[in-house]
């Protein structure tokens, strides 16, 4: 999925116009890029769980026309929920609240647990 098809995707979650579509536009790649640093834990999950190197730095596009370096199941189920609400942020507390409440619980129902070594308590 490309930033612009992520993109898109966020501005149906808010119901945006047009007009609103190109308002938001300016603000769409640093925030799509602020949502893969917010993500590095749950990217890195995914990597380690298919036998990857973890990301020590967070991933970044240059263009909304790349393809977000994220699993596809993230960008597609999760992103454009966490987009949306970086995008209205300071505009619509009451969408941001829903949206970035949706991004959160999707994130819960399809990130791959982390698994950590049992100590034996003596």
């Amino acid at each position: 999925m490309t930033g612009n098809e992520c993109y898109r995707a966020s501005l149906v979650v808010l119901g945006a116009g047009a007009d609103s579509g190109e308002y938001y536009a300016q603000f769409a790649l640093g925030a799509l890029n602020q949502l893969l640093a917010n993500s590095l834990r749950e990217i890195n999950a995914e990597r380690v769980q298919q036998g990857e190197a973890a990301f020590s730095v967070p991933p970044c596009v240059n263009s909304l026309d790349e393809d977000v370096p994220a699993p596809e199941w993230l960008v597609r189920e999760c992103f454009p929920y966490g987009l949306a609400a970086l995008l209205c942020a300071d505009d619509d507390k009451a969408m941001f609240n829903r949206a970035a409440s949706e991004y959160a619980e999707r994130l819960l129902l399809h990130c791959p647990a982390q698994f950590t070594a049992v100590q034996e308590m003596i």
